[in-house]
């Protein structure tokens, strides 16, 4: 959704969430402190709202903006306990102005959604909107040479799941979980529920928990099958990540959520997504979805929520 009034002009966006169909690390670190990751993302109709604009040089909002850090004003609907310029959001929009020679300043408003530290890549989603909606509002990258590997670039530097979220569909990441291997047809419309326990889990704790205790990662490839079949069945009975046993150490409510997910009727297969602590079922049914949400929060007080997978596109309101 885009608006003007005067001479600002505004752009307000969906940010979707991911879940982690296959998330397989493998020990040790490179040289940049990194682990080799093999990484199947697919994105959810769930998420912040993002709201950026670029304010009237008259508006209250201008001024304010023009002297904020990075010429970037970020309003946050809640406390998520950083400070504004390691806000992934902030680094987007200041890192677009730096590339792309933004004179004006930049007032970005997130309303939060979703936890945070739950392995969902929330936090990507809200940079990567932010980019996508400078891009529109500057004209990029549609009038300048270039504009969409550099766009690319700023989301590969903020972090590793930002890039999926620029054009989100079934995407297969190596490298660290930054490098696209391979894209396939999008898997729209499949029910998914979403539980997290009480507690969250950082994902520098889950690596340190993962170091003390690494284990092999499976391969990917009955994960990639499914998804070049566009097998849902098959999508459900691949899910795998190696990560969920240090989510679990660190939070152990994350087994009691998951061993409770995968009792429910009409859930084909469940597993933590990312670093945690949130745990995702694939759904036989949207209401067998919304009847295991219900169910987790009124039965167990666990923030929940029932949604559907999205592709390309699935940003803009």
């Amino acid at each position: 959704m885009r608006t003007s009034s005067g001479s600002s002009a505004e752009v307000t966006l969906d940010a979707p969430v991911k879940v982690n169909l296959h998330l397989g690390i493998h020990p040790g670190r490179d040289e940049r402190g990194y682990h080799r990751a093999d990484s199947v993302m697919i994105a959810l109709a769930v998420g912040d709202r993002v709201r950026v604009a670029l304010p009237a040089p008259d508006a209250p909002e201008a001024a304010e903006a023009a002297q904020a850090p990075g010429g970037v004003l970020l309003r946050m609907s809640e406390d998520v306990g950083v400070d504004p310029t390691h806000n992934t959001a902030w680094q987007a929009a200041a890192r677009f102005r730096e590339a792309f020679h933004v004179a004006a300043p930049v007032l970005v408003e997130v309303t939060k959604r979703v936890p945070p530290q739950s392995g969902l890549g929330g936090s990507s989603s809200d940079a990567a909107s932010v980019l996508l909606a400078l891009a529109q509002l500057c004209g990029v990258p549609a009038d300048e040479p270039g504009g969409e590997e550099r766009l690319a670039a700023i989301a590969r530097s903020i972090g590793a799941d930002v890039p999926l979220f620029l054009e989100p569909r079934p995407t297969y990441l190596v490298g660290a979980g930054d490098v696209v291997k391979e894209s396939f047809p999008e898997l729209p419309g499949l029910p998914v529920v979403l539980v997290r326990p009480r507690d969250g889990v950082s994902t520098a704790a889950a690596y340190r928990a993962f170091d003390a205790r690494p284990s092999l990662p499976a391969s990917p490839e009955p994960m990639l099958a499914a998804l070049r079949d566009g097998d849902a069945m098959a999508v459900a009975a691949a899910l795998h990540n190696n990560l969920q046993a240090a989510a679990m150490r660190i939070v152990p409510e994350d087994s009691d959520v998951l061993a409770w997910l995968e009792r429910q009727p009409g859930v084909l297969a469940a597993q933590v997504t990312g670093s945690g602590s949130c745990v995702f079922g694939i759904c036989e049914t949207r209401r067998a979805a919304r009847r295991v949400a219900a169910a987790a929060q009124d039965a167990k007080d666990w923030w929940s929520c029932a949604t559907i997978t999205v592709g390309k596109g699935a940003q803009f309101c």
